[in-house]
């Protein structure tokens, strides 16, 4: 079993441990190799660089578009690198690790904050008691559930003048975070969103099935560029793989996009009369 490279980016954020419980690489390429050869019925396939590198882009493609590639995290940056990270003194950047792929928010923390129990440092956390104290009351009606969140919208937009953002731009490809502002004097929280190791792709089903369209209609074109036949005289049909392989990835693409997530909830009202 070979190692996979792209998780060398993901040592940092598991202490240097690599989670076990991902598909190795080479099962996920035989498992797609079975796919395009009908169970050995077949006897040709994309070779396994060209396997590599439809995975490699096709995890890319994943990373923007699938909610489920990424994962909400917390990053620190302690004060002291803003004294001590030479870009940081010359041009104002901090590189991210590899795995980082977006960045939601940075802000300052205040004295006194820890992070074994932030709870309790946070000189803050009375006035949220305060501002949730009627929500921690509530008595499951339909009343209250919409009392409780126009709380929890209300407190959200408090926040944003509660508690001053930091200026800031991230370029994903660079990995670089640019402060535009003021030198922050305290730590930094940042929100981010971290790239899943592809050990975990390699388990999802829809990832499985747009690595396989994209293989067949890589497929057709090998085979569509040589006329030849297989032995007996018989004929490839490599426009039945291109169409295959091209239907399923428009199906792919829309069914990520039908997918996306979003915040509701239903009420309904006794209708006396």
């Amino acid at each position: 079993m070979s190692e996979n490279p792209n998780n060398s980016q993901f040592a940092n954020v598991y202490g240097g441990l690599i989670p076990s419980n991902q598909m190795p690489q080479d099962e996920f390429i035989a498992e797609v190799q079975q796919e395009l050869t009908v169970a050995c019925a077949l006897p040709f396939s994309v070779p396994v660089p060209e396997l590599l590198r439809l995975i490699k882009y096709s995890a890319k493609w994943f990373y923007k578009k699938y909610e489920n590639s990424v994962q909400e995290r917390y990053y620190v940056i302690p004060k002291q690198n803003f004294k001590n990270i030479p870009t940081f003194k010359q041009f104002g950047t901090i590189k991210l690790p590899d795995c980082v792929f977006s960045i939601m928010g940075v802000r300052q923390v205040d004295d006194g904050f820890s992070l074994y129990n932030p709870l309790k440092s946070m000189p803050d956390f009375s006035l949220e008691k305060v501002l949730f104290k009627d929500i921690y009351t509530i008595d499951g009606s339909t009343e209250a559930l919409m009392y409780s969140t126009v709380y929890q919208y209300w407190i959200d937009l408090a926040s944003h003048v509660l508690f001053h953002p930091i200026s800031y731009n991230f370029n994903t490809n660079s990995k670089e975070l640019v402060f535009l502002g003021e030198v922050p004097q305290n730590d930094v929280v940042l929100t981010v969103y971290e790239e899943l190791p592809i050990g975990y792709l390699y388990k999802d089903e829809i990832f499985f099935r747009y690595v396989c369209a994209k293989a067949k209609t890589q497929l057709s074109r090998i085979l569509g560029t040589f006329a030849f036949n297989l032995p007996g005289g018989i004929t490839i049909n490599y426009d039945l793989l291109r169409d295959e392989g091209q239907t399923a990835l428009e199906k792919i693409e829309e069914e990520i996009k039908s997918d996306e997530g979003m915040d509701w909830f239903f009420t309904s009202g006794n209708d006396n009369k």
